[in-house]
């Protein structure tokens, strides 16, 4: 199957109580990932996607969400502002989607914000830095400041090289650094809210099928992100659930301000400013080979 056929197809798995007897069918409610999917970018969405649906298994497996079905669709943003902006008018107009999470880059971040937001549509938006996202009540910011990502000055990569790389890369934790760049990176270092999954046993063990939902990819760091945003809606979703109410929009965002989610990184959790409490911080250093080893 073509990477593109994978990622744009919508991803219809539902959640359904393990009891249910009636063949009437549930209402249903959709969280849509927005994200790259093909050119350049695209390993951003096949790290993403698949780590949706382990997280949605790992639900079902727990005895799912009780009352109505959830759904997860994709969306192609092509790491496009003007697409993001495009694919943003695509999902507000689906009522049943209740919650976003994407575009893992700020340019489409920021391209989609007041689309989703004029809708009243909840976005969760990982990988990015809280002070670079503007504050607002229907926006979860779930990276670090760029206070916390500062490495120490003596390795720092110098800008311009940092330009070059992510003009053909999605970010510096991208596997093509290694390729591309080995030589002029060595020995600098780059800090990061999500590390690689070989560096956190319990990703390892979480994401233990990936390669079997995405046909052989291996899952990267915004495999742990986009899990851990799944993991908050879903406990989002859970808590309307159990007060008797099918969460819409409105909902759903004062939900995801109040709930806290067992995230393979730690407890997932928004202050009063939706910004994400405690983020983790890694720190890793390009080694003479241009591999990224972790230094903390």
């Amino acid at each position: 199957m073509r990477r593109a056929t994978l990622a744009l197809a919508a991803l219809l798995l539902a959640i359904a109580p393990a009891c249910a007897a009636s063949l009437a069918p549930l209402p249903t409610v959709k969280i849509a990932l927005v994200a790259p999917f093909e050119g350049r970018f695209a390993a951003v969405g096949y790290e993403a996607f698949p780590a949706l649906r382990i997280a949605l298994r790992e639900q079902i497996a727990a005895g799912g969400i009780g009352g109505f079905q959830v759904e997860f669709v994709a969306y192609n943003d092509n790491a496009d502002p003007a697409q993001a902006a495009r694919m943003a008018r695509n999902v507000v107009l689906d009522e049943s989607v209740v919650a976003v999470i994407g575009h893992y880059r700020l340019d489409t971040t920021l391209a989609a914000l007041s689309v989703y937001t004029q809708a009243g549509l909840p976005v969760v938006a990982p990988g990015i830095p809280t002070d670079l996202l503007p504050e607002d009540s229907l926006l979860f910011r779930m990276g670090a400041p760029t206070a916390r990502l500062r490495v120490p000055q003596s390795c720092q990569i110098d800008a311009a090289l940092e330009r070059e790389i992510l003009a053909v890369l999605p970010d510096l934790q991208s596997s093509g650094v290694q390729r591309l760049f080995a030589a002029r990176v060595a020995g600098k270092c780059f800090a990061t809210d999500a590390p690689y999954p070989r560096d956190w046993p319990a990703t390892q063990r979480a994401l233990s099928t990936f390669p079997d939902v995405s046909g052989g990819f291996q899952p990267g760091p915004r495999s742990i992100s986009t899990y851990d945003a799944a993991c908050l809606i879903l406990s989002a979703l859970q808590a309307e659930a159990r007060a008797g109410r099918r969460p819409g929009r409105a909902e759903l965002a004062r939900a995801l301000s109040t709930v806290t989610c067992a995230g393979l990184l730690g407890p997932i959790r928004f202050d009063a400013h939706n910004t994400m409490v405690n983020p983790s911080v890694w720190v890793y250093q390009f080694d003479s080979s241009g591999a990224p080893i972790l230094m903390r």
